[in-house]
């Protein structure tokens, strides 16, 4: 067994860690460190590789299944997708509680890269999004 990590805003410490995926090749885990609005990234042995901000805390995260993985990362009232470089590709959502809008993405699923389930903590439900994927341009 093993730990690391302690509570602080330095690289390899943590204030809410809320979240944890692994990436399909096994070899790097995310880290949704909350509290200080960053995602950090380590080998399975715990050693700091990076870390990145998405413009809001990230609350959850999945990670799609190969062959292109990208990540959605819930926050409040916004999931952004980005790659697992941490670039953001897109973002959807507004603050609400009424269908059509997301509070506090609490847990978040994707089986695949068109689809999201996103668990609510403040409106006590549970969300199917289907994400558009951009059309070629006819120029």
């Amino acid at each position: 067994m093993k730990h690391w990590g302690e509570r602080g805003g330095a690289p390899g410490q943590f204030n809410t860690p809320h979240s944890i995926v692994i990436d399909a090749a096994g070899t790097t885990l995310y880290v949704a460190d909350r509290g200080n609005s960053r995602i950090q990234t380590f080998d399975t042995d715990g050693n700091f590789k990076k870390e990145f901000q998405i413009g809001g805390a990230p609350w959850s995260f999945c990670i799609t299944p190969p062959p292109n993985q990208v990540m959605f990362v819930g926050s409040t009232g916004k999931v952004y997708k980005m790659d697992l470089n941490g670039k953001v590709l897109g973002s959807f959502g507004r603050m609400g509680r009424v269908p059509g809008t997301v509070d506090w993405v609490h847990a978040v699923a994707c089986p695949d890269e068109r689809t999201v389930y996103l668990a609510e903590e403040l409106s006590w439900r549970l969300d199917k999004v289907i994400v558009d994927t951009p059309k070629p341009s006819s120029r």
